[in-house]
């Protein structure tokens, strides 16, 4: 199952009109489904998108949390699948869910008696229900593309036709803040593909003395203030789409990166180009290593991943992220709460700055 932060808002429309409560309008269900990819940051494939829409004051609607299941966890257990849904959602103003299931089927079949998995979906119906979400639609598409026709599971006469998926607002303004919007997940996934063994064993103990080293400058005011700076010129160079290829900077930025002082000081950037540049340069760095270090450079992708509102691309690098880290069960944690990114960019940013401070602070000096 993949779960991600609040994402951004797609504009929606209620309505009261229907023989059930349905309260998203036929475009905006249109408006929805083409959306998904830029949501998720992937085109799905065999899936299930729950989408939570959310109320606020003088009307307004929003997209809330929103969740993607693999259509085999729902033939094997529906019911874990809406209980996961249900705590994303917690105690949001939830005003209707959507529910948009992803399978290809024969053109010529695809009327409202032959849907696919119709027996799976009555079924997730009846348990979101039993959670309290009454306004619910589920509507079938064969793929998320240009042209393709969504019909509803609960009412025949809801469909419509998707536009350009990459004309949405949605699309747009993740193109706008530089996130990706990958044709599967697998090909987010594929990010995380290590360099070849043979050039990670050889900078292992290159990397593991770095790190000694590094342990040692935290503590050394000359030696943090240098090493920060090479740290930040790195950041600022990956925001040109230049990353080291030097093995000796390789191997002393990812020892940087990965001891909890500098790494701390160095979560905080000034905006979402910066963090989308930390964390390239972060997974270039986790390319040429190791566990231990490979797993801790996971857990810095996946902060800059979250705070920039890709909650596949955080769930993907905590995938490769040391298990052990208190960093990496928190990210996890907010993940699976769908905390929205700008309340842990707050203190992402209070951590960074006191750690930062900490390190370039001259040492007290005993008087007598």
């Amino acid at each position: 199952m993949i779960t991600k932060p609040v994402p951004p808002t797609v504009p929606l429309r209620s309505s009261s009109k229907g023989r059930r409560p349905m309260s998203l309008t036929r475009a905006s269900i249109t408006s929805v489904v083409a959306s998904i990819p830029a949501l998720l940051g992937f085109v799905p494939h065999d899936s299930l998108v729950l989408l939570s829409a959310l109320t606020h004051e003088q009307g307004k609607v929003s997209t809330g949390p929103i969740a993607r299941i693999d259509l085999a966890h729902i033939t094997h257990d529906p019911g874990d699948a809406v209980k996961q849904f249900n705590r994303l959602c917690g105690d949001l103003p939830v005003l209707c869910v959507t529910g948009i299931l992803v399978r290809t089927v024969d053109d010529n079949a695809a009327t409202d008696d032959s849907l696919p998995l119709r027996a799976e979906v009555d079924t997730v119906v009846a348990r979101l229900a039993e959670h309290g979400f009454i306004d619910v639609d589920v509507v079938h598409v064969p793929a998320i593309a240009e042209g393709a026709r969504w019909r509803s599971y609960l009412d025949a006469d809801r469909t419509g036709v998707l536009p350009d998926s990459a004309t949405t607002p949605a699309a747009v303004a993740a193109v706008a803040a530089g996130r990706t919007i990958a044709a599967s997940r697998d090909e987010l996934a594929a990010r995380f593909t290590p360099a070849p063994e043979h050039v990670r064993e050889r900078l292992q103990p290159r990397v593991t003395d770095a790190v000694e080293l590094a342990v040692i400058d935290q503590h050394r005011l000359v030696a943090a203030r240098v090493r920060l700076a090479r740290a930040d010129a790195a950041i600022r160079a990956a925001g040109h789409g230049e990353l080291p290829a030097d093995e000796a900077a390789i191997v002393d930025l990812a020892a940087t990166f990965a001891t909890p002082p500098f790494r701390d000081a160095l979560l905080a950037v000034p905006d979402d180009t910066a963090r989308l540049a930390a964390e390239n340069l972060v997974l270039h760095l986790w390319r040429h290593t190791c566990d231990p270090t490979a797993g801790q450079l996971a857990t810095v992708a996946a902060v800059h991943a979250y705070v920039r509102g890709d909650g596949t691309g955080a769930r993907i690098a905590l995938e490769n992220a040391d298990p052990e880290q208190p960093l990496t069960g928190l990210l996890s944690r907010l993940l699976g709460h769908a905390v929205p990114p700008s309340k842990l960019d707050d203190l992402i940013q209070n951590i960074s700055v006191d750690a930062r401070r900490t390190l370039l602070s001259e040492p007290a000096v005993d008087q007598a």
